[in-house]
């Protein structure tokens, strides 16, 4: 029997609450393999040594005089072939008819969510642990229920395990977390786009990437992943 190769996904979550007043959710996935996963963090504690990072990466703390690293760190997904990143935006978040099409329950659409943000990188051939933020997640129960949804959106046996952990402890999650807040500020109509770091960051993203942060991207696009869904298509 050949040996199953273990993948990491790493997701974060934003403006994903019912009533939290964003106009859009948006949720993100780092895939890669578990080796890959590791050289990754290590090349991680390298760049945040070289430019004196020592703090949790987070979108809402970003520090002007921090750019040369948040640089790098773009550059470190981009120029990494073996790392994957895929978002799904959810706009006009507050059109969103759950009693028709969600048994009236935001929970559910939120699931459903995140089985199109994660339903790409699964295969038949792996073994997947999906880690997910503390902070963001309800805890034992949410996660249990998204492998449920996960394995019944299959038509094999899912290997798959799902770890809820603390943002600080996964460089890979505070790396998601960066990227699901470019797209969610390049995509909300909602704010003031005055942040001039967050606009840095958002500028060369798009120009690494060679498109812009607010559009859908082909569903073949395997580096960076931009799925924006409609309301009148949930």
């Amino acid at each position: 029997m050949t040996e199953k190769k273990v993948y990491k996904i790493f997701c974060d979550e934003s403006c994903h609450l019912q009533h939290d007043g964003a106009d859009i959710m948006v949720l993100g996935a780092l895939h890669c393999t578990a080796e890959k996963a590791i050289q990754l963090n290590k090349h991680i504690k390298w760049l945040r040594h070289e430019h004196n990072y020592h703090n949790e990466l987070k979108w809402t703390k970003l520090v002007t005089k921090q750019w040369p690293f948040y640089k790098a760190l773009i550059d470190l997904v981009i120029d990494t072939d073996e790392l994957r990143f895929k978002t799904t935006v959810v706009q006009q978040k507050n059109k969103l008819n759950h009693d028709q099409y969600n048994a009236g329950s935001h929970n559910n659409f939120y699931y459903k969510m995140f089985y199109y943000t994660l339903r790409d990188f699964l295969e038949v051939n792996g073994q997947y642990r999906i880690y997910l933020d503390y902070m963001d997640t309800l805890g034992g129960e949410k996660v249990a229920e998204l492998c449920r949804v996960l394995q019944n959106s299959t038509n094999w046996h899912l290997d798959v395990d799902t770890f809820v952990i603390q943002s600080y402890e996964a460089q890979l999650i505070q790396i998601c977390d960066l990227l699901i807040g470019a797209v969610s500020y390049q995509n909300r109509t909602d704010i003031e786009h005055s942040s001039e770091i967050k606009q840095k960051i958002v500028n060369y993203l798009q120009q690494r990437l060679g498109y812009p942060l607010n559009i859908n991207t082909p569903p073949w696009e395997a580096k960076f992943n931009i799925f924006r869904f409609m309301p009148r298509s949930v």
